[in-house]
């Protein structure tokens, strides 16, 4: 099946592509909380917890105030460079995979929300600090949505389950602010 001409296509660099794809996440939020009985279903496929996508999910979620959401999380690679930051294992009720597979590397990273909103940007294995990389924003295109709702229920399919985080309940409010529940009690041990 064959997606039609994108809505956007860009290529940008590493450091607006966080920002601009908030921009998107937040849209897309608002927009599925305005609109009646509308599914509150988000899927994502992201390289790791560290990726662009992630952390702009995250960032967006923060704001999002009372906002019920089903997310269903599909990363590549489940280790962290920095354990005291924040993931989306460590939201409650997001249910993460792990997708560790190398064959699957050509999958590219992407993002549902809603009906109709689908980001898709750059390969699995594509580091996106080191390179610039491209991004598509679908906005309103159900057939782009019914793609990549295809391809990530397959890949979901395939991928193994990750345990939550230890810290899987963080409220709202802690997300918002940046931390874990714990990072001022305890500090997290240097990774080995």
């Amino acid at each position: 099946m064959r997606i039609s001409t994108p809505s956007r296509l860009m290529m940008m660099s590493r450091t607006d592509k966080e920002t601009r794809l908030k921009d998107f996440i937040a849209e897309s939020l608002d927009a599925l909380a305005e609109s009646p009985g509308a599914a509150g279903i988000v899927t994502v496929i992201a390289r790791s917890n560290e990726s662009p996508a992630a952390r702009a999910l995250i960032a967006a979620l923060s704001e999002a105030h009372g906002a019920s959401l089903d997310i269903r999380v599909i990363v590549a690679d489940a280790r962290t460079e920095d354990p005291a930051a924040l993931s989306l294992r460590d939201i409650a009720g997001v249910d993460c995979r792990l997708l560790s597979d190398p064959r699957f590397g050509a999958s590219h990273e992407q993002l549902v929300i809603g009906r109709t909103h689908v980001w898709i940007g750059d390969c699995l294995r594509r580091d996106p600090n080191k390179r610039d990389a491209f991004e598509l924003y679908h906005k309103a295109d159900p057939i782009a949505r019914k793609c990549a709702i295809i391809s990530f229920e397959r890949l979901w399919a395939r991928a193994k389950p990750l345990m939550p985080a230890k810290n899987s309940s963080i409220p709202s409010e802690l997300i918002a602010a940046g931390k874990n529940e714990d990072s001022d009690a305890f500090p997290r041990p240097l990774r080995q």
